[in-house]
């Protein structure tokens, strides 16, 4: 089991390290897109499209569009939970909740062509989801953020150091985040960081995309 996961560390290890969770009832529908069609471009972040309230049509129009926004710029998209659609449409991988089907089985119908990401809320749900298979997992919340108050307090610093730690694969820190806090996130072992509200009700998404990736870079290139 080690070595497998090692190898599949040296596959995923170069996934971008901002994760961008896509929310159009933050924006409204043309906003969205329009955000989306403006921050692509920065590169170096990957996109899931967690548009959890559409119908199979609804959300499959939505990934069309933007995976015609992503592909000339090499931009990962993962949808939410819906492995069929990822299938259906080639994009570039899964995300799952804690209470999605299991990541095995998702295994499975995606083979290993497919990026599998998890959303965890413990060291221990971080390490599981490793062994069943996942390429990364998510994990938080870190700080607090009233869209993960569901989760109860905050997981802190001291959590995520621990599933760094004892993680192969990348581990994306989120909840509550900020460009100032990447250098926190980064120390204690993340890979990276998940955003949702800091990029989606930002005055100008692009400044705050730039802003992540500039904070990032500087921390990849110590």
């Amino acid at each position: 089991m080690k070595s497998s996961l090692l190898e599949r560390k040296v596959t995923v290890s170069p996934l971008p390290p901002l994760y961008v969770v896509t929310d159009r009832r933050q924006t409204g529908e043309d906003r969205f897109l329009h955000i989306l069609s403006d921050i692509i471009p920065e590169q170096g972040l990957m996109v899931q499209i967690r548009e959890r309230d559409l119908g199979a049509r609804e959300l499959l129009q939505v990934v069309e569009a933007v995976h015609r926004m992503a592909r000339p710029f090499h931009v990962p998209c993962l949808i939410n939970d819906r492995v069929d659609l990822v299938l259906a449409t080639r994009a570039a991988g899964v995300h799952l909740r804690s209470d999605s089907m299991p990541t095995k089985e998702a295994r499975k119908c995606l083979g290993s062509g497919y990026l599998i990401g998890k959303s965890v809320h413990s060291a221990e749900e971080a390490l599981q989801s490793e062994q069943e298979g996942a390429d990364f997992v998510v994990l938080g919340p870190v700080y607090e953020t009233p869209s993960k108050r569901q989760y109860g307090t905050p997981l802190g610093i001291r959590v995520l150091r621990e599933a760094g730690r004892r993680c192969i694969i990348p581990v994306y820190a989120i909840g509550g985040m900020t460009p100032a806090r990447v250098e926190n996130v980064m120390e204690a072992g993340a890979s990276g960081v998940a955003v949702v509200s800091s990029i989606f009700q930002a005055a100008t998404p692009r400044e705050a995309v730039t802003s992540y990736s500039s904070q990032l870079r500087k921390w990849r290139h110590r």
